[in-house]
């Protein structure tokens, strides 16, 4: 009986080693798993700025397959793993958004040269031109608005933003007619656009 009992506590003893060496192993390939991940958010994000759309489009979609498959295991993770991991995700999400951020500045600046011409330079413009600015913004709204999208209309709104504002640091000199004037430019601005949003645009 005594001999039956030492090879069952045997046996029990190897069971126990034997899953915790497999539990160890497991956690090691967690963190493993998570120091790679680390290792390409900080390697990815450490130079955004440099990236060509296309390279950051492969590097999102390579995001998207690397969360995927650690988010399969986050009931695996510790309290502090699962913490690091939404804080490595968050960081590539901020990255990403400055990437957004940085295409749309670009971007912005071909619209205000495309909407605007001569006027893009807005230092140039005074209470005794900023009349044809917005003259010059509206006849090429009105020439290139049949066939854009919403994003492209917003990207248009942007552009009237900041001549709005370059009108507003100048507001105290321009001439009342000339206001006036000014108003119904962006008044026929925002017709345009809410006519395009009712025929859905493009």
């Amino acid at each position: 009986m005594k001999k039956i009992t030492r090879c069952l506590s045997a046996g029990l003893l190897f069971v126990s080693v034997v899953l915790s060496s497999c539990s160890a192993t497991r956690e090691q390939q967690i963190e493993d798993d998570l120091a790679d991940f680390r290792s390409w958010v900080s390697n990815t994000t450490s130079n955004v700025a440099e990236r060509t759309e296309e390279d950051w489009e492969r590097a999102r979609d390579d995001f998207k397959m690397r969360t995927q498959e650690l988010d399969q295991k986050q009931d695996q993770f510790s309290d502090e793993l699962k913490q690091d991991y939404q804080n490595l995700k968050r960081e590539f999400q901020e990255a990403d958004e400055a990437y957004q951020r940085g295409a749309t500045d670009a971007s912005l600046g071909e619209w205000e040269r495309n909407l605007l011409g001569r006027w893009a330079d807005y230092a140039t413009i005074n209470e005794e031109n900023v009349r044809e600015a917005y003259i010059t913004f509206l006849e090429n709204v009105r020439q290139q608005k049949g066939t854009w999208s919403n994003q492209d209309w917003d990207m248009a709104k942007r552009v009237l933003e900041k001549l709005n504002d370059r009108k507003d640091q100048i507001n105290g000199n321009i001439p009342t007619d000339t206001e006036v004037k000014i108003k119904a430019l962006q008044m026929e601005f925002r017709t345009l656009e809410t006519a395009a949003d009712v025929s859905g645009g493009n």
